[in-house]
């Protein structure tokens, strides 16, 4: 497992739930799905996206994982404290998930691929579990749209740590 470049601090727990509910109608507006299907969230983190999506989607039934133990009790942590009923969490590993082929009907990403050293890998550990027919929604940041005027090395470092963005 590497390291979460933003750490696991109770400040950053803030910060995702500020940008969850920052960005809610934006990423979930049309986030829904049938009742009864079986949604993978994958890389849940603390749980702020786990919360919108189960609050708008109370029939479906939601697995969310995450790498993290201490992410995931704070995910059960926030899932409990709004009576949200219809998630489930496991810690696993999205290279090596615990599930059988085609068990999902929909898999949601967000804010995970950005953090992995092997994205494409990812995808392709996730396709194998999502029925033939089913959807996956993949939301990430686009951190090369960041600009700075004037251009200067130290604003330039983080950048370059959270995009691998290379300045030339």
């Amino acid at each position: 497992m590497t390291e979460y470049v933003h750490g696991y601090s109770e400040r950053e727990a803030l910060r995702l739930e500020e940008q969850a509910d920052t960005l809610e109608e934006l990423l979930h507006s049309d986030t829904i799905y049938p009742p009864g299907e079986k949604v993978l969230e994958a890389g849940c983190g603390i749980g702020a996206q786990t919360v919108i999506l189960a609050k708008n989607n109370p029939w479906a039934e939601i697995i969310s994982i995450d790498v993290s133990p201490d992410s995931l009790e704070k995910a059960r942590e926030n899932v409990k404290r709004k009576g949200i009923e219809n998630v489930r969490f496991l810690q696993a590993d999205i290279f090596s998930l615990p599930f059988k082929e085609e068990s999902f009907d929909h898999v949601f990403v967000c804010f995970v691929l950005e953090h992995l050293q092997n994205p494409s890998e990812a995808l392709k550990s996730l396709k194998k579990i999502l029925k033939t027919g089913g959807t996956i929604t993949v939301i990430e940041g686009d951190h090369g749209s960041c600009y700075f005027y004037p251009e200067g090395k130290k604003l330039l470092q983080p950048r370059t740590a959270l995009s691998g963005y290379r300045h030339t």
